[in-house]
């Protein structure tokens, strides 16, 4: 029943957060083991757990409730029938340029800079 549209609000709301609490709560249980200071109590994972089950459940419900009780969207123009041509794309939109601009000219940036930091402590 989780693949018809008016329930993927189910299984996003418990799909996500479940697998995100499931991760938190296996590293917190190493952190337990382990001794450390740095895990969190388990009556903070019992509060988050009481939020989520309190608000954002009961709040992705609403939502998809008032949602499908709206009327569809339509559009205001009419789509015409003839496909167009596509232009040829510049430079700027090729998947290498955006590589570069969008990846490695950041971390260059990051790790030139923690490797100034790093070296003067």
């Amino acid at each position: 029943y989780l693949f018809f549209p008016e329930y993927f609000f189910i299984s996003s709301d418990l799909f996500f957060f479940s697998i995100v609490f499931a991760d938190f709560f296996i590293m917190n249980l190493i952190l337990w083991v382990k001794g450390s200071s740095a895990a969190i109590p388990f009556g903070t994972l019992v509060a988050i757990l009481a939020m989520w089950f309190g608000i954002s459940v009961p709040l992705t419900f609403v939502g998809a409730y008032f949602g499908f009780k709206e009327k569809p969207i339509e559009h205001p123009v009419r789509t015409n029938q003839i496909p167009r041509q596509i232009p040829e794309q510049s430079f700027f939109t090729k998947p290498l340029p955006g590589i570069i601009m969008g990846g490695i000219l950041p971390f260059g940036c990051i790790f030139i800079q923690l490797f100034f930091i790093l070296n003067s402590i």
